[in-house]
């Protein structure tokens, strides 16, 4: 098959867990592929300056880790050999409710590793300069995307290099993986185009987290233990979560004012606070090591780009530059290498074209649309649950919050339905999954059945 990217340069803004995913795709289709990158890159696994949460926990769900091995052949090896820890999410993973015990520990098939973001990080960047027309710029900073005379398509990256010197890097194919979008949003202004919509959830979230080496009789059972909040009425939550080296991660959340503290006894305090005393009970004894990191994210934003008429050729945004989520739920690295693979996919579909990039963004742009949608409304649902969330409800919320609750419940109690919702959870499955006929009946009848079972 006939290759029309052959001749031609793509340029990669951010070289994090959305930009990097987008090069490996784009590697086998262009000439060169160019990562300008502002951080200076490290050669081992340490956090940087442009991923301010890097130092706190980051999951990498099942459809994640499913995305990356399509586009890094044997990419679990390469974990591996890096040192992140084989997870199964069944086994090795314990969701806390409040009201009900722990889901039980079940065999589901549904495998993944935990590991710090930095070590994930550096394990995707190590793949991807294997290839030899991948070209990474650190040190720079990109100060806009050139537009062609018309305004039609893009031409070019303007960026200082790492003396401060303004470059000028021609370039027929631009993906905005900076995160903000700024030069996405830039180059739309510049060219007279009107700024997407945007849908935008307010949660005023914040989190700290605390790198512990906790003591044999009291390590985790599993590798995650996640402790969901008392929603609506409060917002405290948990999470330990088991690093490469052998420490462990104590991420502690809350919303508005009731924000997680960064002192070291306030902190264990907190943790006694939530509806379970699991992270309590792992570093109540525990050797602190380090500050407690703590991080404020104010809003879900998700840009409606593909709505935008006459959206420019060769201008891609990817990522959290599209649609920013919730970290707490940590489907952001996931979401962003599916799109990455959708990607992939259209450059492989379009290769043929006189002109391969004349629809490229726009169907992109309309594809990764479904990807989007599943994480942001598995997000939506408990963060619009509470009365100060700022954003429009669906009419259906309370209706929504019910089933959901259901199917957790029943997922105790019947394994095909836990079965689908970790799926779900993982971004492997649609969230219209635990909506089927066939999900909900079951689900009634299991709450029935234990409602009954207690009253006896």
């Amino acid at each position: 098959m006939s290759n029309r990217y052959s001749d031609k340069r793509a340029v990669v803004i951010g070289a994090g867990m959305g930009g990097l995913p987008a090069a490996q795709a784009l590697a086998d289709y262009f000439r060169e592929v160019v990562v300008l990158e502002r951080d200076f890159l490290p050669g081992d696994a340490t956090p940087r300056p442009g991923v301010p949460q890097g130092k706190h926990p980051h999951g990498l769900l099942g459809g994640g880790l499913k995305a990356l091995c399509e586009l890094f052949p044997d990419f679990p090896s390469t974990l591996l050999q890096a040192g992140a820890n084989s997870l199964d999410s069944g086994l090795e993973v314990r969701h806390e409710y409040p009201g009900q015990e722990p889901f039980p520990a079940r065999d589901l098939g549904i495998a993944t590793f935990t590991m710090t973001r930095p070590l994930l990080e550096l394990a995707v960047r190590s793949r991807v300069q294997e290839r030899a027309n991948v070209v990474f710029r650190d040190g720079c900073r990109v100060v806009a995307i050139g537009a062609t005379a018309d305004g039609n398509a893009v031409a070019s990256v303007s960026y200082k290099n790492r003396d401060g010197k303004l470059e000028i890097l021609p370039a027929d194919l631009v993906v905005d993986a900076s995160g903000r979008a700024k030069p996405t949003l830039d180059f739309l202004q510049s060219t007279g185009r009107e700024m997407p919509e945007e849908t935008v959830i307010g949660v005023d979230f914040v989190y700290s987290t605390a790198v512990y080496t906790i003591p044999p009789d009291a390590t985790p059972a599993t590798k995650v233990v996640v402790t969901m909040p008392n929603a609506p009425e409060a917002s405290r939550m948990g999470i330990v979560l088991l690093r490469e080296d052998g420490k462990w991660f104590a991420a502690l959340g809350g919303r508005g004012a009731d924000t997680p503290p960064a002192g070291g006894d306030a902190f264990t305090a907190y943790a006694a606070s939530l509806p379970t005393s699991s992270v309590y009970d792992a570093i109540k004894d525990a050797t602190l090591h380090g500050h407690i990191e703590q991080f404020a994210f104010p809003e879900s934003r998700r840009r409606h780009f593909s709505s935008t008429e006459e959206f420019p050729r060769g201008l891609i945004p990817i990522a959290d530059s599209v649609c920013r989520f919730n970290p707490v739920y940590g489907q952001g690295m996931s979401a962003a290498a599916q799109e990455a693979v959708v990607l992939r996919k259209l450059l492989a579909a379009h290769a043929g074209d006189a002109d391969p990039l004349a629809a490229l963004g726009r169907e992109f742009l309309s594809a990764i649309e479904s990807i989007i949608e599943n994480p942001w409304s598995l997000a939506a649902l408990p963060d619009l649950a509470y009365r100060d969330a700022r954003g429009k409800r669906p009419a259906d919320l309370e209706k929504s919050i019910e089933h959901h609750m259901a199917v957790i419940q029943a997922a105790r109690h019947d394994p095909d339905i836990h079965k689908q919702f970790i799926e779900v959870l993982n971004l492997l499955k649609p969230v219209a999954a635990l909506k089927a006929l066939p999900v909900m009946p079951k689900a009634i009848g299991e709450v029935v059945k234990a409602e009954n079972s207690a009253s006896n």
